[in-house]
């Protein structure tokens, strides 16, 4: 980012005592690929351009305050009777404790950390909440494996950062969630190498 986006900014490493804070709170663990990345850089500034198609990493607080909202009002029924659009791979609910924001919109979308998974080997995949829409998208079938691919995206040219629109049209976003799930219609299911080796079939 410092090199081909410059104005997305960081925040020094995260407080140890701060997840532990809501390890607890939540009685959730966080992965321990989130747990480096909030080691190396603890979210973007509130003035960062946003790494993620102009979606900008929260902070360990946020990612409390972000949790325990949506588990709140899921709990006092905000999002009883709503359907999410079906999934193999995610839970079928609005919204899940077991899933941990840790990118956001800044409008109440956020990239999430799937703990809980329908099946339990794929714990740890980064899934789209969308809180007015039904769409459940999976992104990728790890943290590691979502950031390696945009970070040689990045390299490579296939995103264009503009100082004045960031990453225009969300096409740093986009491109990142292109093949990879249920969107505009066509089905491609990824999870791990494994799968990928067996059906590449949209």
């Amino acid at each position: 980012m410092r090199l081909h986006a410059p104005d997305v900014k960081f925040r020094p490493p995260a407080n140890l005592d701060a997840i532990a804070h809501f390890e607890a709170m939540s009685c959730l663990v966080i992965p321990e690929s989130l747990r480096q990345l909030l080691l190396l850089a603890d979210g973007e500034t509130r003035h960062s351009a946003g790494m993620i198609g102009n979606w900008r990493m929260m902070p360990i607080v946020e990612i409390q305050a972000a949790w325990g909202y949506l588990t709140q009002v899921t709990k006092k029924g905000a999002f009883e009777g709503l359907q999410p659009g079906p999934s193999p791979y995610i839970q079928k609910t609005w919204w899940r404790p077991g899933w941990i924001p840790f990118v956001s919109s800044d409008t109440g979308d956020y990239f999430c950390i799937d703990t809980d998974p329908i099946e339990p080997q794929r714990a740890g995949q980064v899934i789209l909440f969308l809180q007015e829409h039904p769409e459940r998208f999976l992104v990728a079938p790890s943290l590691g494996a979502w950031l390696d691919q945009i970070a040689r995206d990045l390299i490579s040219g296939v995103y264009t950062y503009h100082p004045e629109e960031g990453f225009t049209d969300e096409a740093f976003m986009r491109s990142a969630l292109e093949g990879k799930h249920y969107f505009e219609g066509k089905r491609n299911l990824i999870a791990s190498d494994d799968d990928d080796e067996k059906d590449n079939t949209p």
